[in-house]
């Protein structure tokens, strides 16, 4: 590594006119650890710039553009006075004290002056002195920029090959003869590439300008078709504001003769409605007295709480018992823990008092040792022969195992298909004779079914007479709308409805007109889960539905609920329902629809029959949707609230929904509404019941047969399935037979030969144990055994046995103690307590009901009084009847002809909205087109502050004023012909060109992209010619000079790898300074290594640190601070290798925390103070005089000498 000879130092450094300092500034002296501190804004970075500058480095790193940039900004009067000129001087202190000026100035023409002392020299003169010095101002060895760590720390391995290059000196491109031609070949190409993108860039631009000249065409085009179509739009909203004026007239005509026709209607019903209300009131007192359906359901209430508290009380005992019996239990299993406890400590002993039974001197146990290896010598070929014969006889065995097992189980496999075979039989037999049974009974049916086709048809005929019949009634009292259950509000609904279905043929009646349940326990569940569409009206579409909300609002009726059929989305119906057992079933199931629509007035029953369209079924399925219906409340619960959730109502009206809430039941007004329902039933006819009756009979039986063919159709596919697995099986049964008849044999041969073989072990056997008893005998009679064989047998099966035993016991014990920590933990007690609270609740349930059951007696017999007196006021009634027929006649003679009237109004009204809805369409039609085709339509103001219908209003000022004037027909045509043949001309002629819309933006695009490319394209050219130059001037060397070359090369080679070896030896020692600490004494790792050692010019060098008790990362995965103070080792390092007198830095400390900072001071302060940088430390390389920028008290602290920099405001 060089060393410095004369190690020198920057004294001070004068300024004058340099950036920020205005004037003549000197600034030092300097020490050997001087730190530049200020505010931001200062200068402290122009400080460095000025040392910088100085020192020879180039404008374009000192963060200017020329040089004219870096003298300080006068004002206009000053630059005329002083001129433009700036310098900078540096002072600096040789080893020996004497001073050396280095001068760079800025003249007023923008160039560099260099001085050395009072001397004028030239660059290479200025950059050589500096270079005696140990400045290198191309290498930088001296100074480190803002950013400059952060630029080193993210470097890839090319990149640093580059800088070791530079500071090594090596740099040279001559010697990379092949680089160059790649290189070269490359850019040619890419100039070749260049050229075509130019010439076809050209040529679209010239297709564009081509483009462009029709683009006006077009424009004109529109601008035709936007007046058309403005005049078109002008003559629609004309026409339709004559139309509106003349439909509100119509309607207010129609408005007065509906109100007229109203107070008609209402003078007819005002007596029927009395009338109809003490009906009602009678019968709701006669079913309370003869139905008694609460003290019914009181009854059945009270059955079910004594049933509930008499098996409570069951299960009641029963678990006392269950109690008493787990406390015996507890107390057995204690006792027998007890036991085996005492047993187990009981074989422990006998173990300990058992060993040694027959113990063995030291002398006898070495001999008995002896003996047996003498022994297994000499019967060691016996055990191998007797070993082998022993695993061919376990391989025989085992495999006779195996086959016995495979016989046992095809000879079970062969009684099971011979038990399969006999039920097969029998089940085909049962089959056989069910079939004939069937045919049978499908031939009695069909010959039923047309006996009753034949009694319906005479029956029809009957049915026909009493519909004519039912038609005359309903004329007489169709305006008799006194339902007996109506109030007011109900009867004016129902005559609206019936007024709605008179003006509106789509208009099909409310829910409750059109369904029902098909049994009365069903009524409160149908209601409940109608809710509020049990009195929705069903319409055919949304425009009828509309049309009704308007008519009621115009006649101030109470608003009404409508279905429309056409657009109600409904969810289908999930099938599944309906196949879940219990008493669950679908609402939808217990509806009918379309039925037979029944009416009644006073005491007679009239019949109605209606059929409707299958598209109903759409209006009830939306009313209740999947909603399931069950008798139980707690069967509902557990289909509500239990794995997926369903909405259940019971036949009680309780209504569980999905999200957990339950309400509803008999209070309120539900059980009122569901009344409804029993009307129609209290309607119905004996005559049509026959009939209706005849009906589901037919179809029952026409539902059974269908049934029997089924059923017939299934036993003969069953019966084939059973004939070919009788095939089967007697297949299979053939195939075990076949194998059964192979395998007995192969058992057969191996027990013969296992026979054999155990002869041959047992001789072998008696050989080994006549040598073993021989060399044993003398051993054995002193021990006092027969042999050695029944020692060691005895002593053996003594221990097995006795562990056996303690394994069992320990076992069994904790099984036990297993049971009785699982019957501690079970929770007795708890359903005792639960069933004795039940019970007690049940009791007080029974209290309630026996009181209310009282009051609904008590309340029975005042309805019975009630009744008494309802029925003279009928009597009064129904005469004040008779007398307001012929008034009644009278009245409807009026509203016939209102009716008439409102008719012809009505009539009138809707061919005129039908014209104006078409002058709509023709409106939006063209409104439509105008966005299609791109055509903008002038607007008056934002489209979303006007009022208009469409929601814009449209701009006709540009429009001729003759546009805007009415014409008859023929003249409309004749104008929309010219309008045609003018946009027809146009198109035509655009069609030939074929403009492109986008040309405009295109070519701008275009325009850009031409100039992109010829800048591309020039920088192209000159790096081509830069390179061909250096090619060719590679090239015109001779052969002779090879050899220099391959000098030069080497000694390149050296100068990098000199650099590379001091730079890779010196970096983990400065990492190791820098990261360690008391807690890490010995710091991090750092190393460099080549990943072409060969040729390292043309590959990279990889930088890997390790921070203390952190794993191996690669550079860009470590933090911040790591990376800071990884770079700054390599700086150091690098530094190390061709020191300069002096090393400046410009906030190196920035991304690092305080105990980093501390950390990179302590290294700095230790080669630039207390004589460090006259030492030549091998170590840690030469001192230097350190000169750093900071902002952080911590660093510079540290410092030797602070040079303040600060704003004067006021010379400013």
């Amino acid at each position: 590594m060089p060393s410095l000879t004369s190690p020198g130092k920057i004294l001070r450094l004068e300024l004058e006119n340099f950036k920020s300092y205005k004037g003549l500034q000197t600034i030092g002296p300097f020490s050997d650890f001087t730190a530049i501190i200020g505010p931001n804004g200062a200068g402290k970075s122009n400080l460095m710039d000025a040392i910088s500058f100085v020192l020879g480095v180039r404008t374009g790193q000192l963060r200017g553009g020329q040089l004219r940039d870096l003298i300080y900004a006068f004002d206009d009067r000053e630059k005329e006075q002083r001129g433009r000129r700036a310098f900078v001087r540096l002072v600096y202190q040789l080893a020996g004290g004497s001073e050396l000026c280095f001068t760079r100035s800025i003249t007023s023409t923008g160039g560099s002056e260099y001085r050395i002392d009072s001397s004028v020299v030239n660059v290479e003169e200025y950059n050589g002195k500096l270079r005696s010095l140990g400045i290198l101002v191309k290498a930088r060895n001296f100074l480190v920029f803002q950013g400059d760590v952060e630029s080193i720390a993210s470097k890839n391995p090319k990149e640093l090959t580059g800088l070791l290059e530079q500071i090594s000196g090596s740099e040279s491109k001559s010697l990379k003869k092949e680089h160059y031609l790649w290189q070269l070949h490359n850019i040619e190409k890419d100039i070749d590439k260049i050229t075509d993108e130019l010439d076809s860039e050209k040529k679209n631009r010239e297709d564009v300008m081509h483009e462009l000249e029709h683009f006006e065409a077009e424009a004109a085009k529109k601008k035709k078709e936007q007046a058309k179509y403005l005049k078109e739009i002008a003559q629609c909203e004309k026409r339709i504001s004559e139309r509106s004026i003349r439909v509100d007239k119509s309607a207010t005509a129609c408005h007065h003769t509906l109100v007229r026709q109203d107070v008609i209607s209402w003078k007819t019903v005002d007596p029927h409605l009395a009338l109809g209300h003490l009906m009602t009131m009678m019968c709701i007192g006669t079913i309370g007295i003869y139905g008694q359906p609460e003290l019914l359901k009181l009854n059945e209430e009270m059955s079910r709480i004594n049933s509930k508290i008499k098996s409570n009380r069951k299960e009641l005992e029963r678990k006392k018992e269950e109690r008493r019996k787990h406390g015996d239990d507890i107390k057995e299993l204690q006792k027998g823990i007890q036991d085996l406890t005492a047993k187990l400590e009981e074989l422990n002993e006998k173990s300990r008092d058992g060993t040694g039974k027959l113990p063995l001197l030291d002398s006898q146990l070495t001999e008995y040792f002896q003996i047996k290896e003498d022994a297994g010598m000499k019967t060691a070929k016996l055990r191998d022969e007797k070993e082998l014969l022993d695993r061919q006889q376990h391989t025989d065995i085992e495999a006779q195992k195996n086959l016995e097992e495979n016989l046992q189980q095809l000879r079970n496999r062969e009684q099971e298909l011979e038990a399969q075979e006999d039920q097969m039989r029998t089940r085909l037999k049962k089959i056989l004779d069910t079939s004939a049974k069937q045919k049978d009974e499908l031939a009695e049916l069909k010959k039923e079914l047309r006996e009753m086709q034949d009694r319906h048809q005479k029956s029809r005929s009957k049915h026909e007479n009493l519909k004519s019949k039912i038609a005359e009634i309903e004329n007489q009292l169709r305006e008799l709308k006194a339902d007996r259950h109506e109030n007011e509000r109900d009867a004016r609904l129902s005559q609206a409805v019936e007024t709605l279905k008179r003006l509106f043929q789509g208009v099909h009646g409310r829910m409750t007109d059109l369904c029902r349940p098909t049994q009365k326990k069903y009524n409160l569940a149908v209601t409940v889960a109608m809710g509020r569409f049990m009195d929705a009206v069903v319409v055919e579409d949304e425009n009828t539905g509309k049309e009704c909300i308007k008519y009621l609002k115009e006649q101030r009726l109470p608003p009404q609920t409508f279905i429309p059929l056409q657009s109600v989305r409904v969810k289908p119906i999930i099938e599944r329902l309906r196949t879940l057992g219990g008493t669950a079933k679908l609402i939808f199931d217990v509806i009918q629809y379309p039925f037979l629509k029944l009416r009644y007035a006073y005491a007679f029953c009239v019949l109605n029959i209606r059929k409707f369209d299958p598209a109903l079924e759409k209006a009830v399925l939306f009313s209740v949707g999947n909603t399931l219906v069950c008798d139980d409340l707690e069967e509902a619960k557990v289909l509500s609230w239990t794995g997926e959730r369903f909405k259940v109502v019971t036949v009680d009206g309780i209504l569980l929904s999905k999200s957990g809430t339950m309400t509803g039941g008999t209070s309120g007004g539900m059980e009122a509404r569901s009344n409804k329902w029993d009307d129609k039933k209290i309607e119905e006819l004996e005559e049509l019941g026959s009939i209706r009756e005849m009906q589901l009979k037919e179809s029952e039986t026409s539902g059974r047969i269908s049934g029997l063919e089924k059923k017939i159709q299934y036993a003969d596919i069953e019966k084939k399935s059973i004939e070919d697995k009788l095939k089967n099986l007697k297949q299979e049964k053939k195939n075990i037979k076949d194998r059964i008849g192979h395998i007995t044999p192969e058992i057969q041969k191996l027990k013969d030969v296992s026979d054999k073989r155990s002869k041959d072990i047992m001789k072998l056997e008696k050989r080994i144990n006549e040598i073993v008893d021989r060399l044993f005998k003398s051993f054995s009679q002193s021990v006092g055994v027969a042999n050695i064989r029944e020692y060691e047998e005895n002593q053996l099966k003594a221990a097995q046995n006795m562990a056996e035993e303690r394994l069992s016991l320990s076992n069994q014990l904790a099984k036990l103690k297993y049971q009785l920590e699982y019957e501690r933990k079970r929770d007795v007690d708890s359903r005792i307590k639960k069933l004795e609270s039940s019970i007690s609740s049940l009791e007080n349930d029974l209290k309630l009901v026996h009181k209310k059951e009282a009051e609904v007696k008590l309340a029975t017999e005042k309805a019975s009084e009630d009744i008494n007196r309802w029925k003279e006021e009928v009597k009064e009634w129904k005469s004040k009847s008779e007398d307001c027929e012929k008034e009644i006649q009278e009245w409807k003679k009026q509203a016939s002809a209102a009716t008439t009237s409102i008719s012809k109004l009505n009539r009138q009204i809707n061919s005129k909205e039908t014209q104006i809805n078409q002058l709509d369409e023709w409106k939006g039609e063209i409104i439509e087109k105008c966005d299609l085709e791109h055509i903008e339509l002038p607007l008056i103001a934002d489209p979303m502050e006007t009022e208009s219908s469409n929601g814009k209003e449209f701009d006709f000022s540009q429009l001729n004023r003759s546009l805007l004037q009415d014409r008859r027909p023929s003249d409309r045509e004749k104008l929309e012909a010219e309008f045609k043949q003018k946009i027809d001309a146009l198109v035509s002629e655009i069609e030939r060109t074929a403009p492109n819309l986008k040309a405009l933006d295109q070519y701008k695009t275009l325009q850009e992209k031409e100039r992109d490319v010829t800048e591309e394209f020039e920088l192209a050219r000159k790096e081509e010619k830069q390179v061909a130059d250096e090619y060719n001037s590679v090239k015109q060397k001779s052969s002779e000079n090879i050899r220099v070359l391959i000098a030069t090369f080497f000694w390149f080679y050296e100068l990098f790898m000199d650099a590379f070896n001091h730079i890779s030896s010196n970096i983990d020692r400065i990492y190791k300074q820098l990261t360690k600490s008391g807690t890490h004494p010995l710091g991090g790792t750092a190393y460099l290594n080549l990943e072409n050692e060969d040729d390292p010019f043309l590959h990279g060098i990889k930088y890997t640190a390790m921070p203390p008790t952190k794993r191996f990362r690669d550079m860009e995965q470590l933090s911040g601070g790591e990376k800071t103070v990884a770079a700054l080792a390599l700086l150091f390092s690098i530094h190390s290798y061709k020191p300069s007198p002096f090393f400046i830095l410009d906030e190196v400390d920035a991304a690092l925390d305080n105990l980093n900072v501390a950390k990179v001071a302590g290294f700095i302060r230790s080669k630039s103070c207390d004589g460090a940088r006259t030492s030549q430390d091998s170590e840690i390389g030469s001192g230097f005089q350190s000169i750093v920028i900071s902002l952080k008290d911590s660093f510079y602290d540290k410092a030797e000498a602070l040079v303040g920099v600060y704003r004067d405001s006021e010379k400013r």
